[in-house]
């Protein structure tokens, strides 16, 4: 409980400093491309389809306009925009649980490690490139700041993996369509 409880209090810090990062000057991002004829004066930045080799499976996402890779991010698949942030990390706690065991675990692990926690709804099962996952909703202070997280679990083999959305309160539905297209575009292979 002790390591769930340290990877979510990471998780929490990589959001708000994303988000902090996306406060300043307009986003920037090192991975650029040529603009193609009939494109001049779109935008140019790229984001390349990230494909992270884990223990039993790869990660292969190309994420919707405006999200950029995290360059030289400890976490295997981390993606922003304008300081909102998704990444994917292989967890740790999957011995012989169930979906539904990890959720009450993982809440567990929120809810001593988070300040005013409020879930949204209940958690939702969910379908996830063809694997069965849950999600739930939450929000909470960070460090200072009022932040809304996206949560999503889901066995690949014997691997439990953890999707996380997160952005500050008040911007974050705005992405939920990108959430979504995330979620339905995702492969582990």
């Amino acid at each position: 409980m002790k390591t769930k409880k340290m990877l979510i209090m990471f998780i929490a810090l990589v959001f708000v400093l994303a988000l902090l990062s996306g406060c300043g000057d307009a986003p920037k991002s090192e991975n650029t491309s040529q603009p193609q004829a009939g494109n001049e004066g779109q935008s140019t930045a790229s984001t390349p389809k990230a494909e992270t080799p884990q223990k039993e499976a790869k990660v292969s996402i190309v994420p919707p306009a405006g999200w950029n890779t995290v360059q030289g991010s400890t976490v295997a698949v981390q993606y922003l925009k304008n300081g909102a942030s998704f990444m994917v990390v292989e967890d740790n706690f999957n011995q012989g649980k169930t979906l539904e065991d990890v959720v009450k675990e993982a809440k567990a692990a929120i809810d001593g490690e988070f300040q005013d926690i409020k879930y949204e709804g209940e958690t939702e099962a969910i379908t996830v490139d063809g694997k069965d996952a849950r999600k739930f909703f939450f929000t909470s202070k960070a460090y200072g700041i009022q932040m809304k997280y996206e949560y999503v679990y889901l066995f690949v083999g014997e691997s439990l993996y953890q999707i996380t959305f997160g952005d500050a309160a008040n911007t974050f539905d705005s992405l939920a369509a990108d959430y979504e297209k995330i979620l339905s575009d995702i492969r582990f292979q």
